[in-house]
């Protein structure tokens, strides 16, 4: 029997393996999934979306170093799994001395080794269940920085024809001067349009560069031959999301909200195991100077007596951290909650700019550089209209780039908000 109970104890727990986890990540995310044949363009100089999450879960060094507390808490659960090894106490023989030997064996190690196991199991869960949600972040992070170096880079191109078109009023402005129909006063307006168009360019060219260091650098890697391009599939379509069913599905199995679960899990253990682990019983073998063979074996048990306390102070802590574990998991559901709304009241009013913008104001800013075009064929209007026209309508499109950018950080801030676990424990 006790050979059995000793092969039954040493059996080896089931654990996750970091890869596992990051693998387990990458499956739970369906848009990544759906972008991943999308984003393949065959250009080995272009990084596309797919290969920017897949690097960054794979070496960013922030979530590589969470990674490693999955080894610890892996470690834990093989501690918690042992059994301590028995101990032997030998006296050497001497006249007149009948005490020879004794073994002693913690049998702690066996009755209260299942709670101590479940505990670290459940530990281990908790910090399985939050790399998930780390990841689920950092795919989140990873998306909106991909997203702001490559529209940074739409900005500047954009920016670029409006100087083009400001200089150009400028000279126009300048020689109607000279030909008297307008003041000096119009000119200088109109040259510090283009210088201020120019120092915008500048900054744009700045932040276009910063952005890019700033996606390379979360990626753990640097490469100065990788160009971003703008898949079309990275701008979300602007449909009807059933957040009701996303946020049933989020609230039963987001990684966050199991991890407080099991954060109970483990806290409940611990109450349990703290009423019975201060009494440390052991069983002893006892040997003595025998008549017939020299020894003889007896048996004996080791155990603390409460007579001056029953370990009430570990027991009231694992009272407290139970019920803080509990209230801490009210807070992560309501948390989550608020996380779930908040992103879709953003995404809901982005879609809303979003089609106004291609439905109606940047059709009617086309229609008006039509009749500003046709007015000038027919001598109607100078050709400064025509510009001015023009202006507003580039102005529409660096609206409509950082709407763009707006959209894919709420978005992928709702994907991340409404990621789930595949499986409950």
């Amino acid at each position: 029997m006790s050979i059995a109970l000793l092969l039954a104890a040493c059996q080896t727990p089931q654990t996750i393996r970091p890869a596992q986890v990051v693998d387990n990540i990458v499956a739970a995310d369906s848009t990544l999934q759906a972008n991943r044949n999308n984003d393949q363009t065959g250009n080995a100089t272009t990084l596309s979306e797919y290969d920017a999450v897949l690097l960054a879960l794979k070496q960013n060094p922030a979530f590589k170093s969470q990674l490693s507390d999955l080894e610890l808490s892996n470690a834990d659960v093989q501690q918690a799994n042992q059994i301590a090894n028995p101990s032997l106490f030998y006296a050497f023989s001497a006249a007149n001395k009948p005490y020879r030997y004794a073994i002693e064996f913690p049998i702690e190690a066996l009755l209260l080794r299942p709670m101590r196991l479940k505990q670290a199991q459940a530990q281990a869960q908790v910090t399985q269940y939050q790399l998930m949600q780390s990841g689920f972040t950092l795919i989140r992070d990873t998306r909106v920085a991909y997203a702001q170096a490559v529209i940074a880079a739409e900005k500047r191109e954009r920016l670029k024809q409006g100087l083009q078109l400001n200089q150009t009023i400028a000279s126009l402005t300048n020689t109607r001067e000279q030909l008297g129909d307008i003041s000096a006063q119009e000119t200088l307006l109109a040259q510090n349009e283009a210088l201020l168009a120019a120092r915008d360019l500048q900054l744009a060219d700045m932040d276009a560069q910063l952005a890019q260091t700033q996606l390379m650098h979360m990626l753990g890697w640097m490469d100065g031959h990788k160009t971003l391009s703008l898949s079309e599939q990275l701008i979300p379509a602007c449909s009807a999301v059933d957040i009701a069913q996303l946020k049933s599905v989020a609230l039963n199995s987001r990684p966050d909200i199991l991890a407080a679960e099991a954060t109970m899990a483990a806290a409940k253990e611990k109450h349990t195991l703290s009423k019975f682990n201060w009494l440390g019983p052991s069983v002893i073998a006892d040997a003595t100077s025998g008549q017939t063979n020299g020894h003889v074996l007896a048996p004996a048990i080791r155990m603390n007596l409460p007579l001056f306390n029953q370990n009430q102070g570990q027991i009231q802590r694992a009272d407290a951290e139970l019920a803080k574990a509990q209230q801490d998991a009210e807070a992560v559901k309501l948390k989550a909650s608020l996380e779930i709304n908040t992103a879709h009241l953003k995404y809901q009013r982005d879609c809303q700019e979003w089609q106004q913008l291609h439905t109606q104001l940047q059709p009617n800013a086309r229609q008006t550089i039509q009749y500003a075009e046709s007015a000038y064929r027919d001598g109607e209007i100078a050709y400064l209209n025509v510009l001015e026209s023009s202006k507003r309508f580039i102005s529409l499109q660096l609206r409509e780039t950082q709407l763009k950018a707006d959209l894919i950080s709420n978005w992928s801030d709702l994907m991340r908000s409404t990621s789930h676990a595949a499986t409950r424990p």
